[in-house]
């Protein structure tokens, strides 16, 4: 039992580390994106301010695209399990497109680096090639259960469709919110959210009703 437990204790270690490893360059990677845009940043200041050697990115993660790939699909997960809660409490059908405006203007606030790099991102699903086919999968995906999300709230016989609805949902809210960030400062925009939420909810429950966005 002994000897068992001196070969599991070193295994534990390196995936400990390895974990830890991985976590920090996300975070670094996150937080560069944010500040100097993704088309900016390089591995190399990931890896400078990261305070690890270029090699060991690669050990992890075979391109810069693919570290934004991963956190594309760790904050829209994220993003998407705050909405299912939201939307389950709901307390009815109709309150469903509130909460999941509200959850979405609330993560964007907490993470206005996220907010920042996936309003990059979408410039970025314009251009050709794997990385950008990649990347727009999983935003493919991420709209789709949003979709399956807000249905109740969008139901038959309306002019627009539960996808563009949440298409809308996804477009408004990181447009409207990542201007006013940039050019008012996060604090700012806090202290206004309910105004924000407000906004949307009007803008979006228009289109909803008519079909037609609003001017």
């Amino acid at each position: 039992m002994n000897t068992a437990m001196q070969t599991e204790a070193p295994v534990s270690r390196v995936a400990r580390r390895k974990a830890k490893t991985n976590q920090r360059l996300l975070e670094v990677a996150r937080q560069l994106f944010s500040e100097k845009g993704i088309y900016w940043a390089k591995v190399e200041d990931i890896t400078d301010s990261a305070d690890l050697g270029k090699g060991t990115f690669y050990k992890y993660f075979d391109s810069k695209e693919t570290i934004i790939r991963v956190l594309l699909e760790e904050g829209l997960g994220e993003l998407l399990s705050k909405t299912e809660q939201a939307v389950r409490s709901a307390t009815s059908e109709s309150k469903v497109l509130s909460a999941a405006i509200a959850v979405r203007v609330d993560f964007f606030l907490t993470y206005p680096d996220y907010l920042l790099i996936f309003h990059q991102v979408r410039g970025f699903l314009q251009l050709e090639g794997e990385a950008a086919k990649d990347l727009r999968e999983v935003y493919d995906a991420h709209l789709r259960r949003l979709a399956q999300l807000i249905k109740p709230a969008v139901g038959l016989g309306k002019p627009v469709s539960a996808r563009d609805m949440a298409t809308a949902i996804a477009a408004y809210t990181s447009g409207l919110l990542t201007y006013h960030v940039l050019f008012e400062g996060q604090e700012a925009i806090r202290r206004r959210r309910d105004h924000f939420v407000k906004v949307l909810e009007g803008s979006l429950e228009a289109l909803l009703k008519t079909g037609n966005e609003p001017r």
